[in-house]
Formats: C-alpha cells, sequence, structure tokens
C-alpha cells in the first residue's frame, strides 16, 4: 500500500529542484541522442571553418600570384633589351598558363588571360588576341573585366583590317552594359570612325551626335565635335 506520506515528500523534492538540476537530469536521460545532435554540430562548425581557411589561404595564394605577374609584366613592358624582353615574355606566359591550369579562381584565370592578350598584342599576333580577349569576356561577362575584353577584341580586329567584326564587338559591349561603363563613349567614336571610312557618313553623324549629347563632359565629346564640324564643313552631314 502506497504511502501518502512518502509521496508527499517526493513532490516537494521535485518541486525543489533548481532548473539546473533538472537540466542535467534531461542530459543524464537523453545523454546518446543529446551527444549525436551535439557531434554533427560540432562537425558542420568544423567543416565550415576549414573551408574558409581553406578558402581564405586560397585567395591569398591568388592574390600573390596576380600581383606577381602585374610585377613581371610591368618590368617586360619597360624592358628596352630585345633579348630581355623575350626572355621575360616566356617567363611571363609560363605562369599565365600556370594559373589559368588551376582553374580554382575563376577571377584569376581571368586576370591571368588580361595579360596573355596584352603580351599578344605586344608581339602584334592580333589574331590570337582577339581570341583571347573574347574567352575573357565569355568566361563571365558579369565581371568588370568583361567590357574592358570586348573593347580589347574591337581593337584587335580593327587591327587586322576587320571591320565588320569590329563593329559587332562595339556594338556588342554598348548593347550589354550601362551607359556609364567605361569605354562606350570610346565605343561610340570608334564605331563612327569605322562608318566614315565605308563612307557611311549619317552613321558617323549618329555615333558622334550620341556622345555629345550623352556624355558632354567626357574627352570623347571634344574629338566627337571636331569630327562632327569637319563631317559639316565637307558637305558629309546629310
Amino acid at each position: 500500500m502506497d504511502n501518502p506520506e512518502h509521496g508527499s515528500k517526493t513532490k516537494t523534492v521535485e518541486k525543489k529542484k533548481t532548473p539546473y538540476v533538472k537540466f542535467a537530469d534531461f542530459l543524464r536521460k537523453y545523454r546518446i541522442p543529446v551527444l549525436i545532435v551535439f557531434g554533427i554540430a560540432l562537425l558542420a562548425v568544423v567543416s565550415v571553418f576549414i573551408g574558409t581557411v581553406i578558402s581564405d589561404s586560397g585567395l591569398k595564394v591568388s592574390t600573390a600570384r596576380l600581383e606577381k605577374l602585374e610585377a613581371d609584366y610591368l618590368a617586360y613592358s619597360s624592358e628596352q633589351d630585345t633579348v630581355k624582353k623575350a626572355d621575360l615574355a616566356k617567363n611571363l606566359n609560363i605562369s599565365i598558363d600556370a594559373i589559368i591550369s588551376r582553374g580554382s579562381r575563376p577571377f584569376a584565370a581571368q586576370k591571368a588571360m588580361v595579360y596573355k592578350a596584352k603580351l599578344e598584342e605586344s608581339g602584334k599576333d592580333w589574331n590570337s588576341a582577339e581570341k583571347d580577349w573574347l574567352t575573357i569576356f565569355t568566361t563571365n561577362p558579369e565581371s568588370y573585366l568583361a567590357p574592358i575584353a570586348l573593347q580589347g577584341a574591337a581593337g584587335a580586329a580593327e587591327e587586322l583590317g576587320a571591320f565588320d567584326r569590329a563593329t559587332l564587338h562595339y556594338k556588342r559591349l554598348i548593347d550589354s552594359y550601362p551607359s556609364k561603363t567605361i569605354g562606350i563613349p570610346h565605343a561610340y567614336f570608334a564605331l563612327g570612325r569605322i562608318a566614315e571610312l565605308s563612307k557611311d557618313y549619317p552613321a558617323a553623324l549618329v555615333s558622334y551626335q550620341k556622345i555629345v549629347s550623352s556624355w558632354p563632359e567626357s574627352d570623347w565629346t571634344k574629338l566627337a565635335t571636331s569630327r562632327i564640324i569637319f563631317m559639316k564643313s565637307h558637305g558629309q552631314s546629310k
């Protein structure tokens, strides 16, 4: 038979338990599930930490490689000795290919390709330069390097006398990016120049007038204005 007095004492003891004691009882009762959950959470935190460390480390290494590449390119650009310049170009290409082949950092590979295209321009290898500038653009059209790459591709095409391709590259730049993007006023000016070369004076005038109306403070506006004055004085404005 139950002892009422004993039951009363038990309830009194339970009422006197502090929150800490209750929590300790809970842990003792459910220690296995709690340990499992805690272990999973700990592994998740450790994984995130390791991933962050690896990512930061990779970024530092990638940044260091790009900084060295930039320094090496500046040394190449300022070198006057032909033999030394050729050696610097060779070493630059090796460094560029090494960065591109890793492929772990898309931006690093894209930036390395910029130096590759510049080297090709320096050697007047315009076909390769146009191709590599376009590769830079297609690799990541959202990168700040992409509009620069389109200008590079257009310039290389112009050097080749491929004015149809140059026109396509310039128009792609204008159509793909906001008007405040650096290089767009130049793109309009280049289109005007190309139109003049083909004697399409109305199209040239439209391009020059676009610069004057949209970028009044741009240095390209002065050049566009001078071309408009020239065309009008030679009866080419109709």
